[in-house]
């Protein structure tokens, strides 16, 4: 019997290098802290505060700016700063998430 043979052409080969490399840079940009893979989405990316999140920002946020998120209790906070740059937040947001007491879990 012949054995299996997984033969990829040069074309596959290519396509498939590419999408490696590019999940690749996925997770080092996670890694690296960059906010669009950090959990932050697009509509919170307006980071000069006019109210619109541009195409630019957007591309900002997958690139050059990093976020950084610290807990406290029910407190948790997100520090943005440019990547580079000495890590000064330029943003801080604070939120407190209220968790619902066990007496009210049960209703």
């Amino acid at each position: 019997m012949n054995a299996l043979r997984w033969r990829l052409s040069p074309r596959r080969k290519a396509l498939l290098a590419t999408v490696l490399l590019a999940m690749v840079a996925m997770l080092v940009l996670r890694f690296m802290g960059v906010a669009g893979f950090n959990g932050v989405q697009p509509r919170e990316m307006d980071w000069n505060d006019d109210g619109v999140a541009t195409r630019a920002e957007i591309l900002q946020g997958f690139t050059v700016v990093g976020v950084e998120e610290s807990r406290e209790g029910p407190r948790t906070c997100r520090r943005y700063a440019r990547l580079g740059r000495g890590g000064e937040p330029f943003r801080v947001e604070c939120r407190v998430v209220v968790a619902p007491d066990a007496d009210d879990a049960g209703r």
